[in-house]
């Protein structure tokens, strides 16, 4: 699903009204109606008693305003009963808006003008309970500074109702664009949302980190925009769904053997952390990877890997500060290298990443300890772009700042921002793990479009636990060394890895930690259960994985 920027998404109205022939009239009341359409059917599931609520609309006198008018206009003939607080001077409204302000009025709405001071408005909120319901319809996408003054008052007064929040396109006070506070992100201005009904298509900054934690459950109220003009304005975000693993359902050639599969050599683990390298490895294994070697300093090799994992070969190597030719000649015939999980912190790694990164000409992905060796060394990655070699770096939020230059407070406050930065800088795909893990693509020479980034909505937090990072770089790697471009081996790999997650979650108490091994141990579970979602009718990709479950 397209995930346009705010400027992108009005370029994309603005096309449908000149050049399908679709008014911005008639694309308003397409979003009321929709917005209304989804209310009922909550209402029908026994999700939100709508029909019995006191229902509250507080608009502004924009077009998210607008959108706010023509809803009451439905509720009204629905016989419902609501209120339609405008938060401005009716000379304020202009345009489309006005328009619908009229026509609501004709159909028996009487609107209630105010400012964000209002004492009424105020009490109001204030007297609704749990089983009535706040529509935000203040601000939308076209926010570009701070909340203040009064609209700062009524986001606040309507974070602390009692009521259901639906918020309207977007929760007011959130950027678009970022997900994150248009103000100080100490203290967010941002109407915090039951359920928000974005229009058109989802923004980037509705369903990234931590602009998702604002939205609480998402529809998509289709309005008549189509998704073909997307390429024309250069929309290259997309939102993941199960159609990132159809490739996996194509079953396996009956005349192909472990050589078709790829051979996947993984350089990982030391003394202490052998672990890293065993989790790597099994989870390539269970990816399906024809063969997988399994490179070792002599320091770490304490022979658990035959036990843990018999189906891998292990090269020992002697960590040094000229790297073992041993370990080069390895290289010979692989299709594909991992670097990085449980590598100890020294200069006999630097040196060692150092030559695989100039030699290695197959697909490379570098991950931990691996990128953390080569914060000073980053001409070496843009020199293997420039020579045609693809390469994956799989940073989290600490990794990725030591990589720009600068903390993780700031990687967070502007993930989409940091992943394209360090993709751009690097010339490699970047993967930034978290919350809502994104995937940057390098700006391409001599290209006009826009490079593809990628937003993954499965995983949990009981994710947060060791090991995770490492079976996600031995999962990319195996689909690596089966021939998968480096962007869809990433795309895949983290959906399938957060989708696996979800599913050992279900399977555990609430609130429980997930264990690596319990991931590993989950990813057939997952890739039946994307199957049968991508089979079925297209709901809104971000679903709960009790709905998936259940189409059984």
């Amino acid at each position: 699903m397209l995930l346009p920027t705010a400027a992108q998404m009005r370029a994309l109205d603005e096309d449908t009204i000149s050049q399908v022939g679709i008014s911005g009239g008639v694309l308003m009341e397409s979003a009321g109606r929709s917005v209304v359409e989804v209310l009922v059917s909550l209402n029908r599931s026994g999700r939100l008693f709508f029909d019995r609520a006191r229902i509250v609309i507080v608009a502004g006198p924009g077009n998210n305003g607008g959108d706010g008018m023509v809803i009451a206009r439905y509720l009204q003939e629905l016989g419902l009963s609501f209120e339609l607080w405008i938060v401005a001077d009716r000379a304020r409204i202009r345009g489309d808006a006005l328009l619908h302000l009229a026509a609501a009025e004709r159909a028996g709405v009487t609107p209630r003008f105010c400012d964000g001071a209002s004492e009424e408005l105020r009490t109001r909120l204030a007297s609704l309970s749990s089983d009535d319901v706040v529509m935000d319809a203040l601000l939308g996408t076209g926010l570009q500074r701070s909340v203040t003054g009064g609209l700062a008052s009524v986001i606040r007064h309507i974070n602390a109702s009692r009521a259901c929040t639906i918020a309207i396109d977007l929760p007011s006070g959130l950027d678009a664009d970022r997900g994150i506070p248009v103000d100080a992100p100490s203290d967010p201005l941002i109407v915090q949302a039951d359920f928000t009904v974005t229009l058109g298509f989802p923004k980037i900054g509705l369903v990234g980190s931590p602009g998702f934690l604002f939205a609480g459950e998402v529809f998509v109220a289709d309005i008549g925009i189509s998704a073909a003009l997307g390429p024309r304005h250069q929309v290259c975000a997309r939102l993941l769904d199960a159609s990132a693993l159809a490739r996996l359902a194509a079953p396996r050639s009956p005349v192909g053997h472990k050589g078709s599969h790829g051979h996947l050599m993984i350089v990982a683990g030391s003394s202490g952390k052998v672990g890293a390298a065993l989790l790597a490895t099994e989870a390539a294994l269970h990816v399906g990877v024809g063969l997988c070697t399994l490179a070792l300093s002599e320091d770490a090799a304490d022979g658990s890997l035959g036990s843990r994992c018999p189906e891998a070969m292990t090269l020992p190597y002697r960590l040094a500060a000229t790297p073992d030719s041993q370990l080069l000649e390895g290289l010979a015939g692989k299709s594909a290298l991992a670097v990085g999980p449980g590598l100890a912190p020294t200069m006999e790694t630097k040196a060692l990443l150092r030559t695989l990164v100039a030699h290695c000409e197959q697909p490379l992905l570098l991950d931990a300890e691996a990128l953390n060796q080569l914060v000073d060394d980053k001409v070496l990655l843009r020199t293997r772009a420039q020579h045609g070699r693809a390469t994956i770096l799989t940073p989290h939020p600490g990794e990725a700042a030591r990589l720009l230059q600068t903390t993780s407070a700031d990687v967070q406050r502007d993930r989409v921002g940091a992943v394209q930065a360090l993709a751009e800088q690097t010339g490699a795909v970047v993967l930034l793990k978290g919350a809502r893990t994104l995937i940057a693509e390098p700006p391409k020479h001599n290209e006009t479009t826009a490079p593809r980034l990628a937003v993954v909505p499965t995983g949990n937090p009981g994710m947060g636990s060791g090991g995770m990072g490492d079976v996600l770089t031995g999962m990319i790697g195996a689909l690596l060394a089966a021939g998968w471009s480096v962007f869809d081996a990433a795309c895949a790999g983290a959906y399938w890895h957060g989708l696996a997650g979800d599913v050992a979650a279900s399977q555990r108490a609430a609130g429980s930690i997930v264990l690596a091994t319990q991931v590993t141990a989950a990813l057939d579970q997952a890739r039946e259960l994307a199957g049968k979602v991508a089979s079925g009718p297209r709901p809104w990709p971000i679903v709960p994985l009790a709905w998936m479950q259940g189409r059984g």
